[in-house]
Formats: C-alpha cells, sequence, structure tokens
C-alpha cells in the first residue's frame, strides 16, 4: 500500500528545490558595453581636427537577456542630442568599429548605449575636442557633369567624384574601384524619380541598381556612398553651394543618422550631401533631371579633396 506520508514528503522535497533553483526576476542582469583599447581608437578627451576621423570601438555581452538594440548619441554644448546611429539587433555579443568625422562643435559627448529584450541599457561615453588650430580644407568643382540614366547610350551612368570622370560601361568595368556613384530612373510611389546611388547599394539590401546594371555584381569593389536625405526638410541654399570655397560647408551639411544607400526624387534644384565609403564628403547640386528612363542628369559636384 503507498505510503501517503511518503508522498507528500516527497512532493514537498520538489517543491523545495524548484523554489531554490527558480531564477531570481527581481535583480535582472542588463548587458555590459566597454571601449575597445588600442591607439587605433579615438580616446577621451581626445583633441581632433575638424574634418578628421573619429574611430569608436565597442565591444558589448548580454546579460540576462539579448541586445536587441545599439544607439550613438553626440550631445553637443547647449544641451542638443543628435542621433547619430540606432540600429535593432538580436545578439548576446556586439563588436562594433565605426568611423565619424569631427565637426565643427568645440566639445561633444558621444555616448554609446546598448538596451536588451527586458528594455534593460548601459552606456557608456567619452568626450572629444575640436583642435583649436583647426583649418578647413581644399574641395574639387565640377560645374557640370553629365550622366545618362539606365536606358540612355549617349552619355555614362557611373562617376568618380574625385576626378569629376563620367565611365560608360566598358571603362566603368575596369574602373570599379574609382566609381562612387551611378543614376537610374524609376517611378517611384507614383512619382518620377531620378535616383542617385552608387554599386555598393547592392550589397545594402536593395536590387534596383543591380537590376539595372547586372554587370557591377560581377565587380570585386563595389563602392557604397551614402545620402543625406534630410535635406528634403532642410534643404541647402543655392547661395550656400555657390559660395562654398572650402569643406566648411561640407562638414556641416552631412547628417550621418540620415546617410542613406540612396538619394530618390534627385529632381532639378536639389542640392545633396554624401558620403563616400572612404569618407569624403560631397554636395550635388542637381541642374536638371530628365524625367525619363533614356534621359539624363546634370549635376555640379563640390567633394573634399
Amino acid at each position: 500500500m503507498i505510503n501517503k506520508n511518503n508522498i507528500i514528503k516527497y512532493l514537498l522535497i520538489i517543491l523545495l528545490l524548484n523554489v531554490g533553483c527558480k531564477k531570481d526576476d527581481s535583480n535582472p542582469v542588463p548587458p555590459s558595453i566597454t571601449f575597445k583599447s588600442g591607439n587605433i581608437y579615438t580616446q577621451d578627451n581626445a583633441i581632433v581636427a575638424v574634418g578628421h576621423k573619429l574611430i569608436f570601438g565597442i565591444e558589448a555581452t548580454a546579460g540576462d537577456e539579448v541586445i536587441t538594440n545599439f544607439t550613438i548619441k553626440k550631445m553637443l554644448e547647449n544641451g542638443n542630442i543628435i542621433t547619430m546611429m540606432d540600429t535593432g539587433v538580436y545578439t548576446s555579443k556586439l563588436d562594433i568599429t565605426k568611423i565619424f568625422y569631427q565637426n565643427v562643435e568645440n566639445k561633444s559627448t558621444w555616448l554609446f548605449t546598448v538596451m536588451d529584450k527586458n528594455r534593460l541599457t548601459s552606456t557608456i561615453q567619452l568626450v572629444v575636442y575640436k583642435d583649436p588650430n583647426s583649418a578647413f580644407g581644399g574641395i574639387y568643382y565640377y560645374p557640370s557633369i553629365v550622366l545618362g540614366y539606365q536606358n540612355n547610350t549617349q552619355y555614362g551612368h557611373f562617376l568618380n567624384p574625385l576626378s569629376g570622370e563620367v565611365y560608360s560601361i566598358d571603362s566603368a568595368n575596369v574602373n570599379y574601384d574609382k566609381i562612387d556613384i551611378l543614376c537610374y530612373y524609376v517611378i517611384s510611389e507614383n512619382q518620377p524619380s531620378p535616383v542617385l546611388s552608387s554599386p555598393g547599394e547592392m550589397d545594402n539590401y536593395s536590387t534596383e541598381a543591380q537590376t539595372f546594371y547586372p554587370y557591377i555584381a560581377n565587380w570585386p569593389t563595389r563602392n557604397y556612398t551614402k545620402w543625406d536625405i534630410s535635406v528634403d526638410t532642410n534643404p541647402i541654399s543655392i547661395e550656400d553651394f555657390n559660395a562654398a570655397q572650402n569643406d566648411s560647408l561640407l562638414i556641416v551639411s552631412y547628417n550621418e543618422a540620415w546617410g542613406k544607400k540612396k538619394f530618390r526624387w534627385a529632381t532639378t534644384g536639389k542640392i545633396i550631401p554624401f558620403k563616400t565609403s572612404k569618407g569624403k564628403l560631397g554636395l550635388i547640386r542637381v541642374i536638371n533631371a530628365e524625367l525619363n528612363d533614356n534621359g539624363k542628369i546634370e549635376i555640379a559636384v563640390k567633394i573634399q579633396q
């Protein structure tokens, strides 16, 4: 016959064991975040000349839950905070190196934050000062460059903005490492859309450029240029563009947080900031953009030397 007292004791032991082993949710462990060590990385209280590289190395490890978000923000002396990067992730470990460029502010506090699935966060920060002896750099200026859209056989589709040289298909296939810009024409959201992009678009979750120029898939190097789409709401004036004799306007015009893989609706009159894969900042003024897929786009380019 089964001894009821023994059964009750057995159940109590199991219950106590489960309680003892139960995870303590009252004090969940947040993710941890640290700077990478090494002389290549920008250090706290660094003094950096305008336009020079800021290299940040970040490592993070999950606590009780996986890391789901990573942000980089820049706080200015007046308290304004600019989001430089905000990206979703799903990982237990994070290893990131990001390159930015020193802007014209005298002091900026850079904030690096990870958040986990429980919405617990950890933040580290460092301060960067502008070198008071900074001098603005020179620029190359090309007042008129014509590019053809995908079905235009008269003009090349590809551009090296540093030299102002335009490449046709044949020459592009042997000069792929020099090409930072390409163009094409689509109807987007029922609107005619001249598009400025780069060969690296196809490596960043977009198939348009590859569809129109399939041979770029065979290029060993596909440079990726980012386009600041925020100028649609905060435009640069043609007077400022024409007056720019050094790279000061180029530096302050490009907003890293709004740098995207392409610029749609690059219509006549737009002035568009961009950054090449080698970190060169520039401005494109659209002089005239035709609205058909066998048409052309005429642009003026100013870019850092």
